[in-house]
């Protein structure tokens, strides 16, 4: 949600760009006549008073009739998207598989079969990673293990959670330079997900581990290595000396912890150990005369143990990193049912013969989408994303940056020159629907229909250099990194200042370009204003319209938010789903406020689309009580009383029912439900929160 990390919250940041668009007055289709499943008057639960329960008006008789599926903990909207998205994306990569129409089909549908050749992995055997595993055992010294670091330098996405590797390297907009990219090094190198996994003393954690060193032993075993207890017993020990040295989850979401600009000669003098010349070289990072580094506790300590653990400990530790990063391309031996490793009671993992055809499907498909992203996303917005959904999101994004332009001028919690600079940010921000202006081109990436361990090397290859391309260009404001027009996405980017909305997302049940105009501006509008509200929120107040890292609020600012915004957390904390559960409303506080933010600017926007005309009346509903059905059914959700338990104690999101429930301090919505004194719902007008 930010550039990775924001004070107190830990978001996934993807890659926008900063430029200047529209201001002035919005442009705006007329308002669709068409009704959509998003206001099917049909689905409200005559029996409920909206004044008393909005979420159950909206949502009974879906609430009632969707059951939810054996081995499911919860179903709700954003999962209906996933499934249809997910079968939309199975059909195209098929289809490209079996009988490709383009070249860019062919691609992934030579990508995808070599996945599917289950008999020509079997039969490959370990031999697709013979010449690097031989390359591993050749290092017999430190600068030739440093060489060896920096050359399998891997990629991270932003979020420190995908660097299977020593380090990751991040390449993104600098935290002070907004017009160049830079790198940024970041921690890694560990099996298991987090660092508590191994620095736990705790039985459930001492248990993991014991499985975990059965997998690496019996992983060494089938690769053909002696002494695979032994070699194991290594790396575990090397992985939890290097858990040792990593940043905590709290540091590495402090942004302020983490901009650390480190000169070339600093890695040798504050990271010693590590042959830092030869690992630059390796790694294509020699021309840089500075990187960001994240962690400098991971950096240091990482280096320290390439100096003073034996090689020979290493060798072990890549190789078998090496083979778990490819397992899944490899025979069926090789994998392990990840479940398993999380359940210490569970008995050593199972290896078995094959995958169901199901999982074999879905892994083939995953790994097609993580080295093809775009490719497929083509292939998808080709059929399922028309010009007229983009102009018509498109259309609807500007009358929201309108809204909000006439609410910050307004806001009384923000001084003078902060609102002035709200403005500007606000002019600044990209808001980009759908998909990319200028897509990945992926004519050099060689795809061979019967070499999947090789398809996933030359992917990665070819994603690493063109990344590290980018160093010493300016930010190029056409990438849409990480963001994929098939995966039901909205992110909003701190850094560059930006937002994108992936076409998937677009769909019903949030967005019908052909439907009716209040639905859309409740469900994806106030979805929309939500994330672009947290660039003025607590969470982007340290960055800039240029995204650099930036303090522009005062303290009495700060002061004033807090404020006006502590009503909204008592007025959830006494939202109790079950005697003894309530909600905790200073956790939830953050989306509630942007919550409150998309409802209102939404509300405005969807007015704003008008034109000043009054909206039809749809199957006995106006267009204000659309509007808000659409808002309500967002969070419509069936799940276990376990998971209900789950969400408030860990979630950063107050459960849907009282999301819903936002609408009770808006007195459009009282207005359109005539809800009245002694209604549970009902709020006095001193009592309904404003902020926004």
């Amino acid at each position: 949600m930010s550039r990775g990390r924001a004070i107190g919250m830990n978001f996934a940041c993807l890659i926008a760009i900063v430029t200047a668009i529209l201001s002035g007055v919005a442009v705006a289709a007329p308002p669709a006549r068409a009704p959509d499943r998003q206001a099917d008057p049909r689905e409200v639960d005559p029996a409920i008073r909206p004044g008393d329960d909005f979420y159950r008006y909206a949502n009974g008789v879906w609430l009632r009739t969707t059951p939810l599926r054996q081995g499911r903990s919860r179903y709700d909207t954003g999962a209906m998207l996933r499934e249809d998205s997910a079968r939309r994306v199975q059909d195209l990569i098929e289809a490209a598989a079996t009988a490709p129409t383009s070249r860019r089909a062919q691609r992934v549908g030579d990508f995808y079969a070599s996945w599917m050749d289950a008999a020509g992995i079997e039969a490959k055997g370990i031999r697709p990673l013979s010449g690097e595993l031989a390359a591993i055992a050749a290092i017999r010294d430190r600068p030739a293990l440093s060489a060896y670091l920096g050359r399998t330098l891997r990629l991270d996405d932003g979020t420190n959670t995908e660097t299977d590797g020593l380090f990751g390297v991040w390449i993104h907009q600098g935290f002070h330079d907004a017009d160049h990219y830079a790198a940024h090094l970041v921690q890694g190198g560990l099996g298991l997900p987090d660092r508590e996994d191994y620095l736990d003393a705790g039985a459930e954690k001492a248990a993991h581990r014991t499985l975990y060193r059965a997998h690496i032993a019996a992983t060494l075993k089938l690769a053909g290595f002696d002494q695979p207890d032994f070699r194991a017993g290594r790396v575990l020990a090397l992985e939890i000396a290097i858990a040792r040295t990593h940043a905590s989850a709290d540091d590495t979401a402090d942004v302020f912890k983490t901009d650390n600009p480190w000169r070339r000669a600093d890695f040798a003098a504050k990271a010693p150990g590590l042959d830092w010349t030869a690992w630059f070289k390796g790694a294509r990072l020699d021309g840089q005369a500075e990187v960001i580094v994240w962690q400098p506790s991971a950096v240091t300590g990482a280096a320290a143990l390439v100096g003073a653990q034996p090689v020979a400990a290493w060798r072990d530790y890549l190789a078998f990193h090496l083979i778990a990063h490819y397992a899944a391309a490899l025979p069926q031996a090789f994998g392990v049912v990840d479940a398993t490793i999380a359940s210490p009671l569970a008995g050593p993992p199972p290896r078995t013969p094959a995958l169901t055809p199901q999982a074999r499907t879905q892994q083939a498909i995953a790994a097609t989408t993580q080295a093809l992203g775009e490719d497929i996303g083509q292939l998808y917005v080709a059929r399922y994303f028309p010009p007229q959904a983009k102009a018509a999101a498109t259309a609807m994004v500007e009358n929201i940056r309108a809204a909000f332009r006439t609410r910050i001028a307004g806001l009384s919690w923000m001084s003078p020159a902060t609102r002035d600079t709200a403005l500007a940010k606000l002019a600044a921000v990209r808001v980009s629907v759908g998909y990319p202006d200028t897509w990945i081109d992926y004519a050099g990436l060689g795809v061979s229909r019967d070499d999947a361990v090789g398809n996933l090397r030359r992917a990665e290859a070819f994603a690493y250099r063109r990344e590290l391309a980018r160093l010493g260009r300016p930010v190029d404001a056409r990438d849409w990194l990480l963001v994929l027009p098939q995966n039901p996405g909205a992110n909003i980017n701190f850094s560059p200042n930006a937002l994108q909305f992936s076409a998937s997302l677009l769909q019903p049940p949030f967005f019908d370009p052909a439907g009716d105009a209040a639905s859309n501006y409740g469900s994806a509008g106030a979805g929309m204003a939500h994330e672009i509200s947290h660039s003025f929120d607590e969470l982007g107040s340290i960055y800039d319209a240029r995204g650099r890292l930036v303090r522009w609020w005062t303290a009495d600012d700060l002061a004033r938010y807090r404020r006006v915004s502590a009503p909204l957390a008592a007025q959830f904390s006494a939202d109790c789903p079950k005697p003894d559960l309530c909600v905790r409303g200073q956790q939830v506080l953050g989306e509630n406020i942007a919550d409150l933010a998309g409802l209102r600017v939404a509300y405005d926007a969807y007015r704003l689309s008008l034109h000043a005309k009054p909206d039809i009346v749809v199957g006995g509903l106006t267009g204000d009580q659309r509007f808000f059905l659409a808002f309500a059914r967002r969070w419509r959700r069936i799940q276990t009383d376990e998971a209900l338990r789950e969400q408030i104690a860990t979630d950063p999101h107050a459960p849907g029912e009282f999301r819903a429930d936002t609408v009770r301090n808006l007195e459009d919505w009282r207005r359109a439900f005539a809800v009245k004194p002694g209604d549970k719902l009902y709020l006095a007008p001193d009592a309904r929160v404003e902020i926004w």
